[in-house]
């Protein structure tokens, strides 16, 4: 079986009955779950993901009280000399550490929330770059990452594998520009990116940022978008201008353009937060009639802004 594709599917794929609904002891042991204590188990410090909700941990920790586990956690075994990082909660000492997650790191720390003593798990024997490829693919499956950690991890990606974009866009079944657009992304200034990880900015702000030539004057429209609520497509505007205000065109009867009605601008930044990317509505005055546009950047991109639409991009 080709195990890129099984591991594109997520954690479901890579065991068959994965869901522990209903499974009896014997059952879950013949599809090879074990339960661990979670004493034994820590956290692979290269893991993409760094940020956890803590509001959403708590909603998961109280799931976890009422109905358990209903998924196991992948894990692989510590080999000699590894070591893994422990759970800040955790009393045990670090010798104790036996396991590090692969995939499933928020089930275990809502575990630990819920007063959990153990976990069903399923131990691999992955090597070190497979560990992080397989955490990286479960993420983005789940659409966990931010695009900073996401960024980073394909970095990581590269380096561990040695690999180029082209072949770690083939890893991971991208295209290979989607690939070099997302780490362009760290391109950008540290303050940037801060601005993005905190969701200050959206990642339709860090596209458009990144048609700007680099310095202060970048950093600080970053900052203006979201002191100011600039929206992606003003973002874009001033870019154009290099980080200046445009001057705005009137008509010839000196009345500003449709979408300088207020309420049209207030709905263009709404529709531009929820979809990351610059938005425009071309609306007839007269009549009410019009044509509502979001801009993409790529064939992924299309993809993502489909699903927010609610759209089944699955044709096969």
């Amino acid at each position: 079986m080709n195990r890129n594709k099984v591991l594109g599917k997520g954690l479901s794929a890579l065991i068959r009955g994965a869901d522990l609904r209903g499974m009896s002891q014997a059952e879950r042991e013949s599809t090879g779950i074990n339960t661990l204590s979670l004493e034994e188990i820590g956290f692979n410090p290269n893991q993409p993901r760094k940020h956890f909700d803590a509001d959403k941990l708590d909603e998961l920790a109280d799931s976890l009280k009422q109905v358990g586990i209903l998924q196991p956690v992948l894990v692989r075994k510590l080999g000699s000399g590894e070591k893994a990082t422990q759970h800040p909660d955790s009393e045990s000492t670090p010798s104790r550490l036996k396991f590090s997650v692969v995939a499933g790191e928020r089930r275990v720390r809502a575990a630990r929330l819920a007063g959990l003593k153990e976990v069903p798990a399923l131990v691999c024997t992955y090597e070190e770059t497979e560990v992080l490829k397989v955490s990286l693919l479960e993420n983005i499956q789940r659409e966990d990452l931010g695009p900073v950690e996401e960024a980073q991890a394909y970095r990581n990606l590269m380096s561990s594998y040695g690999a180029t974009q082209e072949e770690l866009a083939e890893m991971l079944g991208k295209k290979r520009s989607s690939v070099a657009n997302m780490l362009r992304i760290l391109t950008l200034e540290k303050d940037i990116l801060n601005y993005l990880q905190d969701g200050r900015i959206t990642r339709g702000h860090a596209k458009a940022l990144l048609g700007m030539a680099p310095g202060p004057a970048r950093t600080q429209l970053a900052k203006l978008c979201y002191t100011r609520g600039l929206s992606v497509r003003e973002c874009e505007r001033r870019v154009r201008a290099g980080g200046a205000k445009p001057k705005r065109k009137g008509t010839k009867s000196g009345k500003p353009p449709a979408t300088e009605d207020p309420s049209i601008k207030a709905l263009i930044g709404r529709t531009e937060q929820i979809f990351g990317s610059p938005v425009e509505i071309d609306r007839n005055p007269s009549d009410g009639k019009g044509l509502v546009s979001v801009r993409f950047y790529s064939d992924d991109d299309l993809i993502r802004i489909l699903k927010v639409m609610g759209v089944d991009t699955e044709l096969s």
